[in-house]
């Protein structure tokens, strides 16, 4: 496994620096990202970073951003078994005990992205450009761990759960492919992303359009950790598209925002499959509403917002209240299933979202809402009002170039 490793590292290191010596340019970085773990520091400092490392010089087009270099992320991040290790049967009310009570564990990961960005157009926002499109090999080393900290994430699959004990190299657990064997990973993907932008964000204003889109490919031939330990081979469509449009805004005698409303919609749509889809490919844009989707072929959502946003102070901070109506769709075949079946879920949700943001970085929220459609088995969603706790969570201001974090 350190072998391997290295020479991945080796690899990602030479093809970086390449480029760099030969037309004698400089490097930049900039932090790209953070991610914080709802058991740490009541999930208020990251728990995993991001960072970008670029060739400083590269203009393949005249006033138009281009970027060549790796966004390298590393860290833990908090995850929940979904399905039976063995059978791969959606884990629900009905499932065994010892499954539900140890679906919690954390894994300790290495990612990167590397290549080449360029962007093309002008649009609404001031140098700025109207589309970027991105080629990249991704990479991705997981181990995953029981639970570090247990507060409400309590239990340790990977004690109490047979199939994580028992298990053995070259023996893929067809419902957790990821988790197989020594439950150490190591694979790379193709990446191709595109997006249009044709939006004007300002504290307590956002209005315009965009559109993202991406196609990834895991080969199984790029999987370095089959026979031994987890196991990656899958593709992945993902759309998203969205518009915001602000209705009235009031600025005060500083031109600070006093007051303003619009409204937003957002349309998501994944397919995805193969023959062994780990858990980091079934990321979408943002979670739905206390619900995970089934990790089916296919899944859509819509959701609008009614977006109220108070007095600005202090620069950006700023209070945030929105509405939500949240509608999403899951259906074909189930991922990581010995069984072919084919099923449709609908899920709707609605509720309140309350949010304090603090300097662009740090976000004081609080939700309540209502499930009020769920067609599934799982009966942890059937139709319901749920809150939340009070939560904190740390994201980056916005970033000048290109978005390599997605």
């Amino acid at each position: 496994m350190r072998h391997t490793i290295r020479k991945a590292l080796i690899l990602m290191v030479l093809l970086l620096l390449i480029p760099g010596i030969l037309f004698a340019f400089g490097f930049t970085t900039r932090l790209t990202g953070v991610t914080t773990h709802p058991e740490f520091w009541l999930g208020m400092f990251p728990s995993s970073v991001r960072c970008f490392v670029g060739i400083e010089g590269l203009e393949f087009m005249s006033d138009r951003i281009t970027e060549m270099g790796a966004e390298i992320a590393t860290g833990t991040i908090a995850r929940t078994l979904s399905q039976n290790p063995v059978s791969g049967q959606v884990i629900s009310s009905l499932s065994d005990n010892t499954l539900k009570r140890n679906s919690y564990y954390d894994v300790m990961y290495a990612s990167w992205k590397m290549g080449l960005a360029q962007g093309l157009g002008w649009s609404k926002q001031a140098q700025s450009d109207l589309m970027t499109l991105r080629f990249t090999l991704d990479g991705q080393w997981e181990v995953a761990i029981d639970p570090l900290m247990q507060i409400t994430r309590t239990g340790y699959p990977f004690r109490n759960i047979p199939a994580f004990a028992n298990a053995v190299g070259g023996e893929v657990l067809v419902g957790t492919p990821d988790l197989s064997g020594n439950r150490q990973l190591l694979s790379l993907s193709f990446d191709l992303y595109g997006k249009i932008k044709d939006q004007v964000f300002s504290v307590g204003a956002l209005s315009g359009a965009s559109m993202e889109f991406k196609f990834v490919w895991s080969p199984k031939f790029l999987n370095f950790s089959k026979g031994y330990g987890g196991v990656a081979d899958y593709w992945k469509f993902w759309f998203y598209t969205d518009y915001s449009k602000m209705l009235y805004q009031a600025k005060d005698e500083k031109g600070l925002n006093k007051w303003s409303f619009g409204f937003s919609n957002a349309v998501e749509m994944r397919v995805l499959g193969g023959e062994h889809v780990p858990e980091y490919a079934k990321t979408l844009k943002s979670p739905l509403w206390w619900y995970q989707p089934e990790n089916m072929t296919f899944l859509a959502r819509d959701t609008l917002r009614l977006n109220y946003y108070g007095q600005q102070f202090l620069g950006n901070c700023i209070p945030y209240v929105y509405l939500f109506l949240d509608m999403s769709y899951s259906g074909g075949k189930l991922n990581n299933s010995i069984e072919w079946n084919l099923d449709s879920v609908w899920e709707g949700s609605m509720g309140l979202h309350v949010e304090l943001q603090l300097f662009g970085a740090f976000h004081i929220y609080y939700e309540i809402g209502r499930i009020f459609l769920y067609t599934g088995d799982n009966q942890a969603y059937t139709p319901r009002f749920t809150t939340s706790a009070l939560r904190v969570t740390v994201s980056l201001a916005q970033i000048d170039g290109v978005n390599w974090s997605i």
